[in-house]
């Protein structure tokens, strides 16, 4: 666990100097968010946009809002919610995920709270987990977490109940409340000067993580079907085809290479190595959906294909960022989706040659 919160604090110390005391990291958020809700028509979620919005009518659903400024004034199922100031008046029967320069949870929650801001406020009851990270984050007095909290930040201060394990990756660290068991793990100034060192590294990974995303959206609206398609394939026989993807992909840029080395097959190594550069490239979007797809049903929940993609795209791109473990993470998505790309191409042909025969 601290090797996670410890992780979950130098990301978030990236986000938070690249974006100018999470502002920018904000906006970014706002941005996605605004995808989501211009792609989302139709869908069973309830969503909201624009620069001021104030939710003052109960909702018996879920919600995605994005906005500068973002008020909860009624009671909602869940929420998603991203702006530079998130204010959470009133209950939430379910789960929360907010992003935003502020944060301010003022109610209670009945289930799990993730949240990312330069300043994060938590004044209501907790119903399940807690997952925090910030410039500083603040669980005010009186309040409960009825399971385990995680939080990373440049200050924590815990003046209210955790009944499960309290977590903390930060620089200063005030514990007046309680906790059944307290974890702390204090962090150096050298993560900050690595991360400084690294601005321009994040600042492309960051906009890389970005257009990929957006492309997901955009490719899981328009053309489900073949996400649909790939994710049958992904969950059939997943350990062979990681394990067949890994062989392939080797395989395939040795046989371009050898096709290349003559001029007549000069062209079609070309054609070859651009489509197989676009599967590798397309390989994590199409994990991510059936990662999300998967999730979803275990926790039997009914939600729409765009956000089972986001729920994938979120964790996978967060597991490759653990130490040690990211890497194989990466390489894992990378084998499997390109072995699941492949056997979906050769399923839909042989589909279409029976129908034309």
């Amino acid at each position: 666990m601290n090797d996670i919160a410890h992780t979950l604090v130098i990301y978030w110390r990236r986000c938070y100097l690249i974006s100018v005391n999470g502002m920018m990291c904000t906006k970014a958020f706002f941005v996605l968010m605004t995808l989501v809700l211009l792609c989302s028509t139709g869908q069973a979620l309830q969503t909201f946009s624009g620069d001021t919005i104030s939710i003052d009518t109960a909702v018996a659903d879920d919600i995605i809002a994005a906005g500068n400024m973002v008020s909860i004034n009624a009671p909602v199922d869940s929420a998603i919610v991203a702006g530079g100031t998130v204010n959470i008046n009133a209950p939430v029967k379910g789960d929360v995920i907010a992003a935003g320069g502020q944060v301010y949870v003022n109610a209670d929650v009945g289930g799990k709270v993730v949240v990312m801001g330069g300043n994060v406020n938590l004044g209501g009851n907790i119903g399940t987990n807690l997952v925090a990270a910030g410039g500083q984050v603040n669980i005010l007095p009186g309040k409960a977490i009825e399971r385990d909290a995680l939080i990373g930040g440049g200050l924590v201060v815990n003046a209210g109940r955790v009944n499960g394990t309290l977590t903390v990756s930060a620089n200063q660290f005030n514990n007046t409340g309680s906790a059944t068991a307290v974890k702390f793990h204090k962090v150096e100034d050298q993560a900050e000067k690595r991360a400084d060192n690294d601005m321009g590294f994040n600042i492309f990974s960051l906009l890389a993580i970005l257009g990929y995303f957006i492309l997901g959206l955009i490719l899981v609206k328009y053309l489900p079907g073949i996400f649909l398609a790939v994710d049958g394939e992904v969950r059939s026989s997943t350990l062979l085809k990681t394990l067949l993807g890994f062989v392939m992909i080797i395989a395939s840029f040795i046989a371009i290479l050898l096709v290349a080395a003559t001029v007549v097959g000069f062209p079609i190594a070309s054609i070859s190595a651009l489509l197989i550069l676009a599967a590798l490239m397309l390989s994590g979007t199409f994990v991510s959906f059936s990662l999300g797809k998967w999730i979803g049903e275990r926790a039997k929940k009914k939600q729409s294909d765009l956000v089972h993609f986001v729920i994938g795209f979120v964790i996978l791109n967060v597991l490759s960022l653990l130490p040690f473990v990211g890497g194989l993470v990466s390489l894992i998505s990378m084998s499997l989706g390109f072995a699941a790309i492949l056997y979906a191409a050769r399923r839909l042909a042989t589909s279409c040659q029976a129908k034309a025969a």
